[in-house]
């Protein structure tokens, strides 16, 4: 049997197949995600962490959303990704916003070839770094472009269990092959070893575990199969059955039940 062969989730290969799939970084269900959650969680803490003169610096920043909605509350802000198509969605909206203390850049933080990685910023230069849902490897460069007293904040994905009906699909749609399955393994243990490794310790971590309800099976097979290539998936009329089987005997009241899982944690360059 022929190897199926699957960008790993948010491996560089399956960004690059994601912009051929749509515009911008952003998921294409429909979903109720429970209070309390970490995306609510880091929004209220970088507003009482982000000041009016403070030089921001923004890892992985997609179509630049967040970064823009900064703008108003500091002094300059620097922004990134390693995928054009993103950031050139980012630079229509500055433009439209007629925004001139934002700065984005394409820019790859981790060398391909020998893995070194290099931040987009002179030494000392920011005061705060955000981060949510990126990768980590930045930690690695935070106290050579940050200033003493700098603030770090990430939100990150957070290992999470995989579905009992997961196997029911066909193997491409099993639920770890999907955009959303964040992987396993301890994410406050990898992110503690890097900041060790950095010379920077934890300030701060919040483990946040909410449900995310998908009421219908549509919304579940957009989910299973966000950035999966089309022509090795099934369509949703192919798994109908299948999916219509596991509403019956997994559903809760209001649908599909996952867990809504995310790690938020700071830290100070002392």
């Amino acid at each position: 049997m022929a190897e199926l062969r699957i960008p790993r989730a948010h491996s560089n290969d399956w960004y690059d197949h994601l912009v051929t799939l749509q515009d911008g970084y952003a998921y294409p269900w429909q979903s109720t995600i429970g209070p309390h959650s970490g995306d609510t969680g880091f929004n209220t803490l970088l507003q009482e962490m982000i000041k009016p003169t403070d030089t921001v610096l923004e890892i992985g920043c997609g179509q630049g959303e967040l970064a823009l909605q900064l703008a108003g509350q500091c002094k300059y802000i620097v922004a990134y990704d390693r995928v054009p198509a993103y950031i050139a969605l980012a630079e229509e909206q500055k433009q439209k916003r007629g925004l001139s203390n934002v700065e984005f850049r394409v820019h790859d933080a981790r060398n391909p070839a020998d893995h070194d990685v290099h931040l987009p910023g002179n030494d000392q230069a920011f005061d705060l770094i955000v981060c949510r849902l990126g990768p980590h490897h930045w930690i690695q460069e935070a106290r050579r472009v940050c200033r003493d007293s700098a603030r770090l904040i990430q939100l990150s994905p957070m290992e999470e269990p995989i579905p009992a009906w997961s196997t029911i699909l066909p193997h491409v749609m099993h639920y770890e092959n999907s955009g959303r399955y964040s992987g396993a393994g301890s994410i406050h243990q990898s992110v503690e070893n890097r900041l060790h490794q950095a010379g920077l310790t934890l300030h701060s971590g919040w483990g946040f575990d909410v449900p995310e309800v998908f009421a219908t099976p549509q919304a579940l097979y957009q989910m299973i199969t966000w950035g999966l290539p089309p022509a090795k998936t099934p369509s949703f009329e192919d798994v109908a059955q299948k999916l219509d089987m596991i509403f019956e005997r997994f559903a809760e009241h209001k649908g599909i039940v996952l867990r809504h899982c995310r790690y938020l944690w700071t830290a100070l360059i002392t």
